[in-house]
């Protein structure tokens, strides 16, 4: 699909809900009937050409804002329109909305490039709550596009997308009131999908159409290593996936994610660089080619309900989410409990 065209993808917002239920923050992985599944450093190369190996998104969240924007987009913003460390992004579509007016030399070029990154990052990629503003700390590594292009941009945009995973979970779990019909509808369509309802490699039959860039680095895929964007640490569990890259999927370690990392904010932490406070979770990244990992290709990722991975994984999962069938779930496992002691 592409960065650019982003934009035009249709969203389900109660097919997104259902799919929150089912996310567990200590392992970021979706658990469904047939096993672990999640999205990975691989969805993000294959569907939105993010650079994945590279140097992580980090350092200093604090700075003189203003300045920072005269400097690098050559105009000073008005106090109206920043707040704290953000950028209202209709100030950058009113100044930047067409290129014709910023073809006149090279610096203006680099100006607009910039803004129109930024842009794609404060509307689809790294958003705020109320999508109307742009972090500039990301700016601030956009001042030399040539290295800019060598940074993890994907393993930031992940990284992103764990933590709000994880937010909107613990949300969905307070107690409230009952979830709208769609809602309903779609935990029910999770709660029965078999194991062969499932595509583990969707991306087989369009790898001979891909560019080469989204293949750089393609082993670290299946590493396990922090996910890093300034303050926000999610670790990546390819070893719990295995099946997603045509791999055997064994019963896999338990998660090293710190609880208190999903506490951290950047509220009260002026000043702080994040590459020297995160810097053992930067050491880990930088050895993702030491943390990946390798296992015998599956002749076929479905996995029947007595085997071993299966037989650990009811124990550790949430088997149903829509009451209607925990109910028929679990009259047919006890049927099917009965049937064996009797007659088996």
């Amino acid at each position: 699909m592409g960065v650019a065209q982003i934009s035009y993808f249709p969203v389900d917002n109660h097919l997104i809900s259902a799919l929150v239920e089912r996310w567990r923050p200590e392992t970021h992985t979706f658990h469904m009937p047939f096993g672990e599944c999640t999205i990975t450093l691989e969805d993000v190369a294959m569907l939105l050409g993010l650079k994945i190996s590279g140097a992580p998104i980090t350092g200093y969240a604090t700075m003189d804002w203003a300045a920072l924007v005269q400097r690098l987009l050559g105009m000073t913003p008005p106090e109206s329109v920043l707040v704290g460390g953000r950028l209202r992004m209709s100030w950058i579509d009113r100044h930047f909305s067409d290129v014709s007016e910023h073809v006149h030399s090279q610096e203006q070029l680099e100006r607009y490039t910039r803004a129109f990154i930024l842009r794609m990052i404060g509307g689809y990629l790294l958003t705020d709550h109320s999508s109307s503003f742009v972090s500039l700390r990301y700016l601030a590594l956009l001042e030399d596009l040539d290295a800019c292009g060598h940074m993890s941009w994907g393993s930031c945009v992940l990284a992103n997308m764990y933590r709000e995973l994880c937010v909107w979970n613990r949300a969905l779990h307070k107690p409230k009131e009952e979830k709208k019909d769609k809602i309903v509808k779609y935990r029910k369509y999770f709660d029965r999908l078999k194991r062969g309802d499932f595509v583990w490699q969707p991306y087989l039959e369009l790898l001979p159409t891909l560019p080469p860039y989204c293949f750089e680095d393609s082993q670290v895929w299946r590493s396990t290593v922090p996910l890093i964007n300034f303050h926000i640490v999610e670790y990546h569990y390819a070893d719990r996936v295995m099946r997603q890259f045509g791999m055997v999927q064994h019963i896999p370690a338990p998660p090293i994610h710190s609880e208190k990392l999903h506490d951290l904010s950047l509220r009260g932490k002026d000043n702080m660089d994040w590459s020297r406070m995160h810097v053992q979770f930067v050491q880990e990244w930088q050895s993702r080619f030491h943390r990946v990992w390798t296992q015998a290709a599956c002749d076929t990722p479905h996995l029947s309900n007595n085997s071993e991975y299966m037989v650990w994984y009811r124990k550790h999962t949430k088997r149903w989410i829509s009451p209607s069938s925990a109910k028929k779930g679990y009259v047919v496992s006890m049927s099917l409990g009965i049937y064996l002691i009797n007659y088996i």
